[in-house]
Formats: structure tokens, C-alpha cells, sequence
């Protein structure tokens, strides 16, 4: 079967511009825009684009000028007839690593994205520190979002590849497994020899677009009939089911910008309706990790993505904060798919909250947040800044909720009924962080207040090793 494609960057990058202009263009002036080359003449500028696009059959010379031919047509996809082929992304890596007891290093990686027989995106380059590989990188992880991935890479090098990127391939097509399952060759073949076996043509050479079209001739020759590219990869899966990305109102860009911090998030189906609430002091893996297409599931999570549609996320400030909020979130709407959340509370716990003052650190610009509770109801949270802000407001709370006035201490009827059990455990499993005391063992609201005052006069509550400076 013809499968002509572009065998160079420079070729794709050409086409993209011409196609862009809509008119023809001199080769002085391609050059100029592709290369940042000024050149003597039209001849010598035709020369060097000539073998930089090495024969690129979208592109044509003609009376002076270049043109991309217009775009193919559609051909049938291999495999089944009647199927519409997703885009496939040929992904190439090079690297060493010095000793086999060592990770592999990765130098330079490239990659081609493909719909159908046309190529629609390219990128590639050196995997260096600094904005260069940054840029790389990006290019990258842009060039597989929502695409299927074919390799020949054994495992280390795709763990290295996986490092780089900062994620998980979506459940890689891989060549190298291919080879060894349906032609007999041992799992640590090299690509060479996946090629003699199937009979195609080697060539071979640093030419990253030169093996990534190697790649896609060997897929094409390893397919079975009627196979398509889904089942190959569904193979790939052991029976982990690959997420289908088109359903969500969301793809990965959104999922890598979920910022680390703690909050809260919610699921909605496509109608728009709630499906859950959840809360974590890290936004960006909890949310990040229902979508992990390496790991099996369980039956609720798989529910749970089949169904949502849309996310929503809220930075909460602190680890306690989200926890309360969650709490409200799920008490005020009840979310089909959360279970129920309160918990019996143990004989004694109650007494716990019948006043406490808790400290947690807080996400910038505060260094604190306070949270105050009496008779086991949140009477308010403060955040607190690193010059005081946020004291007057707590003292008027102690005077009003903890400390006797004239006319006693109010009632507390108007904030939310903590699950006491939760906040309890909450304390208890965070004890090295945070700070929490009955503000009434002390003797006025003044007192209180000297004793956060000095919290901040040392600069951090905490030890380096996060254990509280003032014990418990």
C-alpha cells in the first residue's frame, strides 16, 4: 500500500504556511520564514529548501513559486470498514544509560500525530534543562492529547519518557509487544530486525520522521484484517478500560493546570447534575488520578467516570477548610454518588468541641487559619496574616462565644453541626501539624490573642520538622 508522508519538520512546517497564505510563494521568501535564512538567489534558495523537504509530495514547485497541493482525500482506514480510525500519534525516543543498574537517559524525542493518512501535527527536538525543553515538552504532551500512541520503546524508556512528560502515556500501542506476539521475535528485539522480519525497507540514519514513518509501515503490517486501532490498544490495556476523552467537557490541559493545593471538587453529569463531592489537601493528584489509564479501577470509580461529564474546583486554603466544606457541600445537595458521611461518634468525643481553638497553616498570602468551634458548631474560620491580620476579628469572636460578659456568652444557634468524629480524626491524624487548645484554659480573650501574637513573632508555628512549637 502507497503510504506517502511528509519526511521532514521542515516539509510539515512548509505546508502549514503555504497553506496558511493561500497563495504561492518564492523560495527566497520560504526560506526567510521557515528558516530565518537570507539567501543570494531564487536557485540557491530553491536548493536548500529542496533538501530540506526531500521530495514531499504536498509540496510542489512551479514558474518560480511553491504551493502545497491541496489537502489528500480521505482513503478507507485500515482495519474495519466501517470504522472511523482515531488519530495515532508515532512516537520515537532516543537515549542511553551508562550502566544497567542505572535509569535511561533520554537525548532527543520526536513524535508524528496522524488522521488518517495525513500528517496534522510534528514536533521533536533534544530533551534539554531550560525553556527550550520546556516548549518541547508542551509541543509534546499537546501532540498526544486524545490520540492513540504507537512505539517500538522497551518499558525503561517509556518509564524515562513518562518522567520527562510528567504523565502516563494513554495505554501506548506498543510494536515491540506486537513483534514478539505475532511474528516470533524476542521481546528485546531492535526495530531493524521488527523490519526485516515483515519485509519492508530499512532505512535507517538519525532522521527522526524517517523512523517514525519506519513505525507506522510496521503497524500497518502487523495489523490483522478488519483489526482496528482501538482493539489493538483495548489489547494493550489488560482489561483496563481506556478512557474515552471525547464524552468530557475537559481533556488533560485542564487536568495538568488543577493547581496543588488543598480544596474541594465536584462532578457533574452532562445534564448538569451533581454526582459527588470530594475533597484533598492536593487538588491537582486527587483529581488527576480518577483519570490514570495504568491503573485498574474500582467498580465505583468506574461508575463514577463513565458518568461525569463536567468538573468543578475550589481551593479551600487549608486541609481543615476543605474538609468543612466538603461536609456543607454534601449535607446542603446530597450528591447521588457520595456515600453517607457521618459517623458514629465515640463516648467522649463530643466534648472534644465544646471549645477549641484550631491553627492550621494556610496557603499564601495568610500564614494561619483559625478555626473556632464551641459546642460542637463552627462558630467562624479566620485567616490570619503574617502582620496580625485577622486577631481583632477573632477577639471580638472569643469575647462574644467564649469569655463571660455581662451578659453571658452567646448562644451558638447559627453555625453549621460538625461531624464530630471527622473533625476528631482529622486532629488526630494531622497532630504533627497543626495546633489545637481550649481557648477558656486561659483566662481572658486578651490572653488568647498574646499567645496567636507570639505564634507569629516567631516567624512559623512549626519546628523544621513540622512538629508545633507549642506542644499539646
Amino acid at each position: 500500500m502507497n503510504h506517502p508522508k511528509p519526511v521532514s519538520l521542515l516539509a510539515e512546517r512548509a505546508v502549514r504556511y503555504l497553506r496558511n497564505t493561500s497563495r504561492p510563494v518564492d523560495s527566497r521568501t520560504l526560506a526567510h520564514e521557515l528558516l530565518s535564512t537570507r539567501t543570494a538567489d531564487e536557485s540557491a534558495a530553491r536548493q536548500l529548501l529542496e533538501t530540506g523537504f526531500a521530495g514531499d509530495h504536498r509540496l510542489v514547485y512551479d514558474r518560480g513559486c511553491w504551493t502545497a497541493a491541496g489537502r489528500p482525500s480521505r482513503d478507507e482506514p485500515v482495519g474495519a470498514p466501517d470504522a472511523v480510525e482515531p488519530e495515532r500519534v508515532l512516537v520515537f525516543v532516543r537515549g542511553s544509560r551508562s550502566d544497567p543498574t542505572q535509569p535511561y537517559q533520554l537525548k532527543t524525542v520526536s513524535a508524528l500525530r496522524l488522521k488518517g493518512e495525513e500528517v496534522i501535527g510534528a514536533c521533536g527536538g533534544d530533551t534539554v534543562d531550560g525553556p527550550y525543553g520546556n516548549r518541547l515538552r508542551e509541543a509534546m504532551l499537546q501532540l498526544l492529547d486524545g490520540a492513540i500512541p504507537v512505539t517500538h520503546a522497551p518499558r525503561a524508556t517509556l518509564r524515562a519518557l513518562e518522567q520527562w512528560l510528567g504523565e502516563s502515556l494513554s495505554f501506548p500501542i506498543s510494536l515491540r509487544r506486537l513483534g514478539r506476539e505475532r511474528v516470533g521475535l524476542a521481546l528485546n528485539h531492535e526495530l531493524e530486525d521488527l523490519v526485516a522480519r515483515l519485509g519492508l525497507e530499512w532505512r535507517g540514519g538519525d532522521d527522526p520522521l524517517q523512523m517514525a514513518d519506519t513505525l507506522d509501515a510496521c503497524l500497518i503490517a502487523l495489523r490483522r484484517p478488519d483489526e482496528s486501532l482501538q482493539s489493538l490498544r483495548e489489547g494493550a490495556a489488560h482489561g483496563i478500560k481506556p478512557i474515552d476523552w471525547s464524552r468530557y467537557a475537559f481533556n488533560r490541559e485542564f487536568l495538568r493546570r488543577i493547581p496543588r493545593v488543598p480544596g474541594t471538587y465536584r462532578f457533574y453529569d452532562n445534564r448538569g447534575n451533581l454526582l459527588y463531592v470530594g475533597k484533598s489537601k492536593d487538588l491537582h493528584q486527587r483529581i488527576e488520578s480518577y483519570f490514570r489509564e495504568e491503573r485498574q479501577r474500582s467498580e465505583r470509580v468506574q461508575r463514577l467516570i463513565d458518568r461525569v461529564h463536567r468538573i468543578e474546583y475550589e481551593a479551600a486554603g487549608s486541609d481543615l477548610e476543605a474538609i468543612l466544606r466538603e461536609a456543607e457541600q454534601i449535607r446542603k445537595d446530597q450528591p447521588a454518588a457520595n456515600v453517607q458521611r457521618r459517623i458514629r461518634s465515640r463516648r467522649g468525643r463530643a466534648e472534644r468541641l465544646r471549645a477549641i481553638l484550631i491553627l492550621e497553616p494556610a496557603a499564601s498570602p495568610n500564614v494561619l487559619r483559625a478555626f473556632l468551634i464551641r459546642e460542637g458548631r463552627l462558630i467562624d474560620r479566620v485567616p490570619i496574616g503574617p502582620r496580625g491580620g485577622g486577631l481583632a476579628r477573632i477577639r471580638r469572636l472569643l469575647d462574644n462565644h467564649y469569655f463571660s460578659v455581662p451578659s453571658g456568652p452567646a448562644p451558638v444557634d447559627d453555625g453549621p453541626d460538625l461531624d464530630v468524629e471527622v473533625v476528631v480524626r482529622w486532629l488526630a491524624a494531622n497532630r504533627d501539624r497543626v495546633v489545637a487548645f481550649d481557648p477558656t484554659d486561659l483566662k481572658t480573650s486578651r490572653e488568647v490573642i498574646e499567645r496567636l501574637r507570639w505564634f507569629l513573632s516567631q516567624g512559623s508555628r512549626f519546628d523544621p520538622d513540622g512538629a508545633p512549637i507549642l506542644s499539646r
